[in-house]
């Protein structure tokens, strides 16, 4: 009688602090071992030869937006196939009320149960879902939210008086109270929440942007005639990052709550969290960066509106002070802030106008490996940055992001000889454009195996889907 239902052999497996040639066995969807001494093949009933291959933990993308700018369904089908050729096996997905998305508001307890309605039978890979309390009773349904698996909770600073565009002083809420008042309620409860449960998974995610220097900023890149992305990226300054970022660590030393900085985009703002560390040495917190935010300028993409993000592209130095912090251990992880935003939406003429976003799952692996190994980053803080760090520190750990044995058998097998050059329309997103385009990337994903079946091999979606929604704490 065969022990497993599949073996990966002879392939260079990135570990948690090495890679070692390993044979890795799997069993009813799990790891169920991992060995340096080898595994007969006859004791499984499929046998896959890694020869040349390095096998790495299934990417965990932590900041991605489901159903922003589509609808719900259609857009977890077609950008959970995206994720599946970068090598991501896991989605979380940040989800509000108001305007886009579903474009409702009201009680989680009726429109959660919606969202996770419309997901459900469409996502190629595992999934879960961040959600952002907009008004006083969303906040009351915390607890509630809790008990259905959403540990993490986001707050957008610069909601209180812009809307997404920042062309608009109308802001998408739907709420009269999102103000820092809100913040600090969101946060007390989520302080609260820890204090009855094991290992305190519950976090707050903000987006630090502040709405008044942004109002100040806009006025003067206006004044000056700037066009463009730069004008979007100095009307956005790397200030707005810092104000805000002090002011959600005061309010989290305040209330106790876990904090996590995402997308920090400048050395500024990198700055301000080495700040807050400073002033309030027992803050939890933990920070973010993203791929645009550590391999494109707005110099680079000067007059292309596809490349509309918030917070904004910034410099070369800005990228550069990133790496380095990724090197030095001091930014936890790294996502893609993939929002999949259709070519209509992205203005030629009008800048201020487009909408905000772009697609980047699919070059979670790719980018990280290719850009990080030059950068002097080992597989393993790779595979840590993608994969473990954020599973860690969104409750899906140990389940995601590991490679002991009782984890999902989640792997992303990686050519790291293969290059190629980014191409819009070859990762199976909706989306019509890459922002990365002619970028030339080396080390990228053929097999990507998801609970211990193959969902993707070499540019082809294997079968229906099959990604499940992930309850945390897991």
């Amino acid at each position: 009688m065969q022990k497993y239902d599949l073996l990966i052999k002879n392939g260079s497996v990135v570990l948690a602090d090495k890679v070692a040639r390993c044979t890795i066995a799997v069993k009813d969807g799990k790891i169920a071992a991992v060995s340096t001494a080898g595994i007969a093949d006859s004791e499984a009933r499929e046998v896959l030869d890694a020869e040349g291959l390095t096998v790495m933990p299934g990417a965990v993308d932590c900041h991605t937006h489901f159903g922003i700018y589509a609808p719900m369904d259609k857009d977890v089908n077609s950008e959970s196939r995206a994720a599946l050729t970068g090598g991501v096996t896991t989605m979380m997905s940040y989800f509000r009320t108001g305007t886009h998305y579903m474009n409702k508001t009201g009680p989680y307890h009726e429109i959660y149960k919606e969202a996770l309605d419309l997901a459900a039978g469409n996502a190629y890979c595992d999934y879960c879902f961040h959600l952002a309390p907009m008004d006083n009773l969303q906040v009351q349904e915390m607890e509630w939210l809790v008990e259905q698996g959403v540990v993490t909770f986001k707050y957008f600073m610069f909601y209180k008086g812009l809307n997404l565009g920042a062309n608009s002083t109308v802001s998408p809420t739907m709420s009269d109270c999102y103000d820092l008042g809100h913040l600090y309620n969101i946060m007390e409860e989520a302080a609260r929440l820890n204090t009855m449960l094991k290992n305190e998974p519950v976090s707050v995610s903000v987006h630090c942007e502040d709405d008044e220097i942004i109002k100040a900023f806009i006025k003067k890149v206006n004044d000056a005639g700037l066009k463009g992305l730069q004008a979007y990226s100095e009307a956005r300054p790397p200030l707005a990052e810092r104000v805000a970022i002090m002011k959600a660590g005061t309010i989290a030393n305040a209330t106790g709550a876990k904090l996590n900085i995402l997308h920090i985009a400048s050395a500024e703002a990198l700055q301000a969290t080495r700040d807050l560390l400073k002033i309030y040495p027992d803050i939890k917190l933990r920070r973010e960066c993203t791929l645009h935010a550590l391999g494109l300028t707005w110099e680079m993409l000067q007059g292309n509106n596809c490349a509309k993000v918030n917070p904004p592209l910034r410099t070369r130095a800005d990228n550069d002070a990133l790496w380095k912090a990724l090197k030095e251990g001091e930014i936890n992880w790294v996502g893609s802030d993939h929002a999949m935003t259709p070519k209509a939406l992205k203005l030629d003429d009008d800048m201020w106008a487009s909408c905000c976003g772009f697609g980047g799952t699919s070059l979670l692996y790719p980018f990280m490996i290719s850009e990080g190994l030059k950068r002097g980053l080992s597989l393993p803080r790779i595979a840590e940055l993608v994969s473990a760090n954020p599973a860690k520190a969104h409750a899906a750990w140990p389940r995601k992001g590991s490679m002991e044995v009782g984890a999902d058998a989640d792997f992303a097998l990686i050519d790291l000889e293969l290059e190629k050059t980014v191409h819009a329309g070859e990762d199976f997103s909706a989306q019509e454009y890459n922002v990365f385009e002619g970028i030339k990337l080396k080390g990228w994903p053929v097999v990507t195996i998801l609970r211990g079946k193959k969902v993707y091999e070499n540019g082809q979606i294997l079968g229906e889907p099959t990604g499940e929604y992930v309850k945390r704490p897991c």
